[in-house]
Formats: structure tokens, C-alpha cells, sequence
């Protein structure tokens, strides 16, 4: 992504740039088709396939290659904000929030190739593969490190909150799911409850 530094060196700052600034930087980079096409990494077995290529105190950053048709779970970002450009393919957007204890589906978009997608702290979202004529690639930056996310089990109508370095889905490793909660909780009251597993509790959680 060294066109994405050159046009945008504020993203190697110590400190994490403004939302604004995030999405600038998208909307700015041009990324070369060589250099674009060695940095994808499929994963078949996921929705996508990750390549973290920038992970400072300020910013990190993620290119996405998404399995045809597949979608990720809905998830938030541990409270980082940021954006994502959608580079190749056509991507499906979906917005929920928890509501009486139930995930609820709020919004849906269709990003096509070029255009930039932002979220706030706190967002529970999911994206995927629209079955456009080319597969979906997606350059991802967030404003800060990504501690944890909070990961909705829809399968198994439970909550999760799992490590950060853990893509949007349910982790085959349980040591990297960090808590556990039965049904559909919110971000706010998982950080609210400052417990590391809560298996048991119960809790009802809205945004």
C-alpha cells in the first residue's frame, strides 16, 4: 500500500487520526493492479482472507479477500472507528443494532467499486461478497488498534466477544474468544459489564 502512505502519511502518526481523515485517505488511494493482485490472500474456508499491513498505536490497516458470495458475521470494532473502500467486486453493507434482546437488521447498502463505506465506534455491522462480475476486495483502516470485537453467533444466538486479531466470524480457537454471553448483547453493555466472560449472566443488552 505504498500509494496509500505517499498521498496519506498522516496514517504513520503516533497518534490516531480523525475519522475524516480516515476516509480521505480511502478515497485518495490508487492502488496499483500489480501490487494489488500479490497482496491478496484467500481463504476459502472464511469469508475472507486477511492481510494486516499496518498495525501502529494509530492506525491499522486490513485488505480484504472475500470468498464468492460469503458474508462475515455481524461484529463491531472494539470501539475503533473507521472506513472501507470497496477496491474490486460489489459489496453488501448491513447495519443492526440489538433491540429488546434481538439483532435487528436496520439498514442494507450495495458499495460498488470505488466507493468508501464509513462506521463510528460502537457500529454492529456486516459486510459481503454482492456477486458482482469480479470477487470483492476491500482495504479496511481503522483509527487506533483493535483490542477486542464483539462477534454475533446467529447460528447459535449467542454473543461473543473475541481477540482483535480474530476476523469477523466465530473462531475455531476458543482461546480466542474472550467472553460469552447467551442471546444478543450490545457492545455498550458488554463494555458496561467490564467482565471478561460473563457464560450464565443472562444480560439483555440495547444500542
Amino acid at each position: 500500500m505504498k500509494d496509500l502512505f505517499e498521498r496519506c502519511p498522516e496514517l504513520l502518526a503516533e497518534t490516531a487520526p480523525p475519522l475524516t481523515a480516515i476516509l480521505s485517505a480511502l478515497r485518495e488511494v490508487r492502488p496499483c493492479e500489480l501490487e494489488l493482485a500479490a497482496s491478496l490472500r484467500p481463504d476459502p474456508g472464511r469469508p475472507y482472507g486477511r492481510r494486516v499491513f499496518l498495525g501502529t498505536a494509530a492506525v491499522e490497516g486490513m485488505l480484504a479477500t472475500w470468498t464468492p458470495g460469503a458474508s462475515c458475521a455481524p461484529h463491531d470494532h472494539g470501539g475503533s472507528s473507521g472506513g472501507v473502500r470497496v477496491l474490486r467486486g460489489v459489496a453488501i453493507h448491513r447495519i443492526y443494532r440489538v433491540i429488546d434482546g434481538a439483532l435487528t437488521l436496520i439498514a442494507q447498502e450495495r458499495a460498488a467499486a470505488g466507493e468508501v463505506l464509513a462506521f463510528g465506534a460502537g457500529l454492529i455491522h456486516s459486510m459481503g461478497d454482492g456477486g458482482g462480475e469480479a470477487s470483492l476486495v476491500t482495504l479496511h483502516l481503522y483509527a487506533g488498534p483493535i483490542p477486542h470485537m464483539v462477534v454475533y453467533d446467529l447460528e447459535r444466538g449467542e454473543t461473543l466477544k473475541v481477540d482483535g486479531g480474530c476476523g469477523a466470524w466465530v473462531p475455531d480457537d476458543p482461546a480466542q474468544i474472550l467472553g460469552r454471553w447467551p442471546g444478543f448483547v450490545s457492545p455498550c453493555t458488554i463494555l458496561a459489564s467490564g467482565a471478561a466472560s460473563a457464560v450464565g449472566l443472562g444480560l439483555d443488552g440495547e444500542s
